[in-house]
């Protein structure tokens, strides 16, 4: 058992290592309400070091906010945690220089699928990678 949560460990690392990286919002959807495209162009989000960094404009909007993905689940899973310790969960996958994620809302159960249905609380987020 020990063997394949090591395993499962260096998977996760090297999962991270694949994730760090500027990432612009192309799009996003919140209980089935897209996200007005003005308000998308300003949000890039930096992963570095297992902590992620959400800008809004020159604004920093949250700050190297912890999280953990577990890319030997399908869907591939991720954790936030918050100032406080609350938790969101959710779900992503990584195609490239494409990341797509969906979380539910803090507190609340994973989403099953890339889906933002009205009423759910989902966001479905999708992001490019942006190589500076």
């Amino acid at each position: 058992m020990v063997a394949v949560s090591a395993a499962n460990d260096e998977t996760a690392k090297d999962e991270m290592k694949n994730l760090e990286g500027t990432w612009q919002l192309l799009s996003a959807m919140k209980d089935g309400k897209e996200t007005p495209a003005e308000v998308v162009k300003k949000i890039r989000v930096a992963i570095r070091g297992g902590k992620h960094t959400v800008y809004f404009g020159d604004e920093v909007a949250a700050k190297e906010i912890p999280f953990a993905v577990d890319p030997t689940k399908s869907p591939k899973t991720t954790v936030d945690t918050l100032p406080g310790g609350k938790e969101i969960k959710g779900i992503y996958k990584l195609e490239g220089d494409m990341l797509t994620s969906c979380v539910a809302e803090t507190g609340k159960d994973r989403p099953s699928e890339f889906d933002s249905k009205p009423g759910s609380g989902h966001t479905l987020r999708v992001f490019k990678r942006v190589h500076l």
